[in-house]
């Protein structure tokens, strides 16, 4: 009797394989390698030169018009970005979208029309996920490309201090393996549809720890339909103890650590980091600006930025949104359109 459930259970093992093996090919051509040029600073006070810095992530070709999600920290401050697919053919994108928040983004294939022939992930309901179910993430971990990982929905994972429009950001967590490069590539489900994008990972090593994290397809879906602005910059929200530290003149801010020129905050003539500093075991890049009041409203901690996203959301295009930042010791305002 033990020989016949031992039996039974290698042809169900089998048969798994051979269906991950299926949905691999059928899904694989969709996921493309992301290749992303910006500027580093960190380097200028002791070299006098800015040196061009080179990056990697995954993505997932959404719509035959060149529409590929990816992960916002891939592509945030970037100045060039170049998309490759399996075929080997490659192309250069432009953001659409991006929200920070919810780590995901929205780039386009610049000549879409030469895409026909490509294929397109299909976008699966990630409300109707369980713990426990098999997943399956594909993406370039440290450079390998198309590599494949397999796991299970572990949990399911909400930050307080995470929003966007009033909109919960939703993670899943899971122990597929996700690796530097494997950021925004997609997690799909056992019929082959996209339920999440590659986000982060919690390790105490450095590596992958069994913990990563993925924001949900529907939560991706509906951010990025908005179709928001690409702020282009990297930052951080200041805590009342690094604003004491860095002499604000109120409780918090928004520590700006790297522009890229092609987004709006490089248009705005917004300036990242330079200083590569130490502070209370935390790496940062001092020097920027700091905003320290966006529309009306002061920046003084997470809260404050659904504050500024509902102002927002309540200004008309075409209107003027002031900004006030600390800049080399001096408070400096200025304006731009939504």
């Amino acid at each position: 009797m033990k020989k016949i459930v031992f039996l039974l259970a290698l042809v169900s093992l089998n048969i798994s394989a051979q269906d991950l093996s299926k949905l691999y090919k059928k899904v694989s051509s969709s996921v493309v390698y992301i290749n992303i040029e910006s500027y580093d600073y960190s380097d200028v006070l002791f070299s006098q030169q800015v040196r061009k810095e080179e990056s990697l992530g995954s993505g997932v070709l959404i719509a035959e018009e060149g529409l590929i999600w990816t992960a916002a920290h891939v592509i945030q401050a970037s100045e060039k970005i170049t998309v490759e697919f399996t075929d080997g053919d490659v192309y250069e994108a432009e953001v659409i979208s991006s929200d920070t928040n919810a780590d995901v983004a929205l780039i386009k294939v610049k000549d879409s029309f030469q895409l026909k022939e490509k294929n397109i992930a299909k976008i699966g309901d990630s409300d109707k996920v369980q713990i426990g179910d098999n997943v399956f993430i594909i993406g370039a971990p440290h450079g390998f490309k198309q590599s494949l990982s397999k796991g299970i929905i572990s949990g399911k994972y909400s930050p307080e201090n995470l929003s966007n429009r009033f909109e919960k950001v939703d993670f899943f967590q899971t122990d597929a393996s996700i690796n530097p490069g494997n950021s925004g590539g997609p997690m799909f489900n056992m019929k082959g549809e996209i339920v999440g994008i590659a986000s982060r990972i919690y390790t105490v090593s450095g590596g992958f720890d069994g913990i990563g994290f993925a924001v949900t397809s529907n939560v991706a879906n509906k951010i990025l339909a908005n179709r928001e602005n690409w702020s282009g910059f990297e930052s951080m929200v200041l805590s009342p103890e690094l604003a004491a530290l860095l002499n604000l003149p109120q409780q918090g801010g928004i520590l700006i650590t790297k522009v890229s020129t092609q987004g709006k905050a490089g248009k705005l003539g917004l300036m990242g980091g330079f200083v590569p500093v130490v502070i209370a075991g935390q790496e940062l890049l001092l020097g920027g600006d700091i905003i320290l009041e966006i529309a009306g409203v002061k920046i003084l901690d997470h809260s404050s930025l659904e504050l500024v996203q509902e102002r927002l959301i309540n200004t008309k295009d075409g209107e003027k949104v002031s900004i006030v930042i600390l800049r080399q010791g001096q408070v400096v305002s200025t304006t731009y359109d939504k």
